[in-house]
């Protein structure tokens, strides 16, 4: 009797961690903003203007300072990624002449 409890609960305990899901937390990182954000962006603004719409960006090119972007991603706990992306392309004189 003692070894037939003792194994049910050895098998229970072995298999209360594949029935328990360990909670994992959302992960959000990169820039946090909304379409109403990026509608508020026209051509013809200054960086500047752009930062101050949007935030500091969290990528940077370093080899082509006429972009910028503003990445956001998040992860809920078990699911999958999502990910937002504006890119900002300026001419020549420092002005927004693309929002892809």
């Amino acid at each position: 009797m003692k070894k037939s409890l003792m194994l049910v609960l050895i098998a229970c305990s072995l298999t209360s961690c594949s029935v328990l899901r360990v909670h994992k937390q959302d992960i959000q990182q990169g820039n946090v903003y909304t379409s109403a954000d990026v509608s508020q962006l026209h051509t013809g603004m200054t960086p500047a203007q752009v930062e101050a719409i949007m935030g500091d960006p969290i990528d940077m090119q370093l080899f082509a300072d006429d972009r910028i972007e503003y990445i956001y991603t998040f992860q809920k706990g078990y699911g999958d990624m999502q990910e937002k992306r504006v890119t900002l392309i300026f001419n020549k004189a420092g002005r927004l002449s693309q929002i892809l």
